[in-house]
């Protein structure tokens, strides 16, 4: 009698067993694959698209910060003009973003606005590749289980915030050294500051809450308002920051570029001595790739009879020949951040004064006249330091820092 190890009918059993259990084994690996290897470029996917979110929604909220919206009375309203423009950057910056191998196309739909209050506007962008815009990206392994894409989505979320008359203390990198007395003899209604030379010049902002005293756009608030730079303070002043130990080859240097480090609120600083014309003159001048003195010489202009926003137009000399005679609100080399101090009179020979506040202003031009050396700007924006309270469990209050020449820092406030 044969063993039934002989049995071929126990041969075939065993073969089929064993095919089986490979396929069973192959499906595991195709699925623990699709897993590993699909989920893998899925989140690489969604991290471009997180990165394109992320920037559309900053430059979004730069517009309004360049539009004044957080130093308007009552804010930019829902379906304002702002909302256009920010539409238009976030959609431009987007598009300069890859996400699954193709440029960011937002949609209408993908741009929402937000107004808690008037200081803090936001703006949401969400990137969404989905099979429905044909823009889902697709798997590999997972396609032999019938998952041929998956959508992917994300968003960010920023706000312009301008921390007048709260707590926070803004330390910002790149302003101009030049210097604002808290002093707006354009309004006189009261309350007045009474350490501004003639006692009749109310407060731009309380020196004590950091909160406006005019919000808005001009003649009834702020913003619009012309303002003249570097006017004689004192026998010596000439509302000039001295960083620089008084060189004015230094001075030239940090009004065309920057000054030599964040300069935070309630930081205590030197003046310049002296009317410093040819430096100042000339650092302005660069800066605003200017010719010369006066209106016309190749810098951006701005348009102030209606609005904001206020449309700057290029200059022949504006470094983006793109933007040279046309008509945007994008950021302009002539826009910058100036400190502001308490406004009393500058002592002669020296003195020091202690920030309080910051402007964002359209710089104009520079001319020289008589004993004078002015600079004529802009005021677009108005920052008052913070209250100076404890925040959260009587800590000190927290420093927001921004860079770029604005006082009112754009940042993501969540994902």
């Amino acid at each position: 009698m044969r063993s039934s190890s002989c049995n071929p009918n126990w041969y075939r059993n065993d073969t089929g067993a064993t095919l089986m259990l490979t396929t069973a084994v192959m499906v595991v690996v195709l699925g623990v694959s699709a897993l590993g290897i699909d989920m893998a470029q899925l989140y690489v996917v969604r991290g471009e698209a997180q990165r394109a979110a992320d920037a559309a929604a900053l430059a979004g909220g730069e517009v309004f910060v360049r539009q004044g919206c957080t130093t308007l009375s009552g804010g930019c309203v829902a379906g304002g003009p702002q909302e256009a423009l920010a539409k238009r950057a976030a959609e431009d910056i987007a598009s300069q973003n890859l996400a699954n191998g193709k440029a960011v196309a937002l949609q209408e739909s993908d741009i929402a606005f937000n107004y808690p209050n008037p200081e803090e506007p936001e703006i949401t962008v969400t990137v969404q590749l989905t099979k429905a815009r044909n823009t889902a990206p697709l798997t590999f392994f997972a396609n032999i289980f019938g998952i041929g894409s998956a959508d992917v989505a994300a968003s960010a979320t920023a706000e312009a915030f301008n921390p007048s008359g709260g707590n926070a203390q803004v330390g910002i990198g790149c302003v101009k050294p030049f210097l604002m007395p808290n002093c707006d003899y354009s309004h006189t209604s009261g309350p007045h500051n009474p350490v501004c030379p003639g006692g009749t010049a109310d407060y731009f902002f309380d020196p004590t809450s950091g909160s406006l005293e005019h919000p808005g756009a001009w003649p009834s608030g702020v913003v619009g308002e012309s303002w003249a730079l570097h006017t004689r303070a004192a026998p010596s002043q000439w509302y000039l920051l001295g960083y620089t130990g008084n060189s004015g080859a230094a001075l030239r240097t940090f009004i065309e570029e920057c000054a030599p480090s964040y300069l935070a609120c309630n930081s205590i600083q030197n003046t310049a001595d002296g009317k410093k014309v040819g430096p100042t003159d000339q650092g302005t001048n660069a800066m605003i790739h200017a010719n010369g003195d006066g209106l016309n010489q190749g810098q951006d202009s701005i348009n102030t009879s209606s609005g904001p926003p206020f449309p700057i137009t290029g200059g022949s000399n504006n470094p983006n020949p793109n933007l040279v005679g046309q008509t945007f609100y994008s950021p302009s080399d002539s826009i910058a951040a100036v400190p502001v101090y308490d406004g009393h009179q500058l002592d002669p020979g020296g003195d020091t004064v202690t920030i309080i506040g910051y402007f964002q202003v359209f710089f104009q031009q520079a001319y020289h006249h008589g004993n004078d050396d002015e600079v004529d700007v802009i005021i677009l924006n108005v920052v008052g330091c913070g209250s100076g309270g404890t925040g959260i469990g009587g800590s000190p209050p927290p420093l927001v820092t921004s860079n770029g020449g604005t006082p009112i820092p754009v940042r993501l406030i969540h994902k």
